[in-house]
């Protein structure tokens, strides 16, 4: 009878210790990328073949883009999560009882705050960064293929801690024929604890900024002064931000704790509470932050096809209006966390607000041309070509 490989032998083969398979079999996010590309290539040598997770087959490209990790850069940490995508093509919504047949379901990589990352690490020279998503991971074959992918686009996965399930949360998108979109997303808890625990906050020494999504945004607001003491600035989006947030008192303590604060147009009119054509929701968000006592946050309002404003901290009355290209929409999730990410990528390396808000505004619209949330990654060297043609 031919003798079982184990890991034993994989650890043999790759030159490692047997702690360092485990480690990529259980926890492949404390494993170096170089490092588990050779446990994995041990791993099909020897025929070994865990029971519970699936490898890769192929080695990772070579020319995927790589985060810096000498400090060199500005470092942009994006907290919340991380899913697997399933979207489903329909025609329109179906009503209850009936049965709708998808045109294709295709799985893709999401999750507001794994969007974010990716965004900002697409952007490449002269605004490189080096980007961490902090987020729960699971132990299972969608974990391990959503590690890969984040590593290709240039994003560091940094676990805080294990989902109940062991495995990656997953998102079903119903995407309807004339773009409208309906998303059911299991359960994804992060609380204060889990962050202190697993985030630096000791002093920094280089640009460093922390992003986390409205559905943390709770559990992020106790832990601001300590984070701004130590050098981070701070912000988060409407994406989870829960009814009290979006009052006119809750979002009024957003604006005087954070440093940069995004929302979208339905966020807006419930903190107005109405809702106007683009014009005039800018100008109302601009009188309403014009009143708000020890404001603090620049806040960014998104308007979709009808592009962004800027309302800066120090003068919210003169909000900046920027353009969105004008695209054939396939797909608009992820395109607001799209902006989000080049935004701050871009502020991070000292770009000025509007230009900042205009290319982060290309990268939105170029990225709701294709199914998915990141499989239209665009580099700034891109946006800004696009730019320069259109003018």
């Amino acid at each position: 009878m031919k003798r079982r490989v184990g890991i034993a032998d994989v650890a043999r083969a790759a030159g490692v210790s047997v702690g360092t398979v485990s480690n990529v079999l259980n926890n492949p996010e404390r494993v170096r990328r170089a490092t588990r590309e050779r446990v994995y290539a041990a791993m099909r040598e020897v025929e070994y073949r865990p029971s519970t997770l699936t490898f890769p087959a192929d080695p990772v490209p070579s020319n995927a883009p790589a985060a810096s990790t000498d400090g060199s850069l500005p470092l942009l940490v994006s907290v919340g999560y991380i899913s697997v995508d399933l979207i489903a093509r329909i025609d329109v919504m179906p009503h209850r009882g009936d049965r709708a047949t998808a045109a294709r379901i295709s799985k893709t990589l999401g999750g507001p705050a794994a969007n974010v990352a990716v965004a900002a690490a697409a952007l490449g020279a002269p605004c490189g960064l080096d980007v961490e998503l902090a987020t729960a991971i699971g132990k299972d074959t969608d974990s391990l293929w959503a590690l890969e992918r984040l590593a290709e686009r240039g994003v560091r996965a940094r676990a805080v801690r294990s989902p109940f399930n062991e495995r990656l949360s997953r998102c079903i998108v119903l995407l309807e024929a004339n773009g409208e979109r309906t998303k059911i997303n299991e359960p994804f808890p992060l609380d204060s604890a889990d962050l202190v625990d697993s985030l630096s906050v000791g002093p920094m020494r280089r640009p460093c900024h922390l992003h986390f999504e409205g559905y943390h945004a709770r559990a992020m607001l106790p832990l601001v002064t300590r984070l701004r003491e130590n050098g981070w600035a701070l912000s988060t989006q409407d994406t989870g931000l829960d009814e009290t947030t979006t009052s006119p008192e809750g979002f009024a303590e957003l604006v005087a704790q954070l440093d940069r604060v995004f929302i979208g147009r339905r966020t807006a009119a419930r903190i107005l509470g109405r809702s106007l054509p683009s014009g005039r929701l800018v100008e109302a968000m601009a009188d309403w932050l014009a009143q708000v006592p020890q404001r603090r946050a620049e806040c960014l309002l998104t308007l979709g096809m009808d592009g962004a404003a800027v309302f800066p901290a120090e003068a919210p009355g003169n909000p900046i209006r920027v353009r969105a290209p004008s695209v054939e929409v396939v797909d608009g999730t992820g395109a607001g966390d799209t902006f989000v990410g080049a935004y701050l990528g871009q502020r991070l390396h000292g770009t000025d607000s509007a230009e900042a808000a205009e290319l982060a505004c290309i990268c939105a619209s170029r990225v709701m041309t294709d199914l998915g949330a990141q499989e239209v990654r665009t580099a700034l060297s891109d946006a800004r070509r696009q730019l320069r043609e259109a003018v």
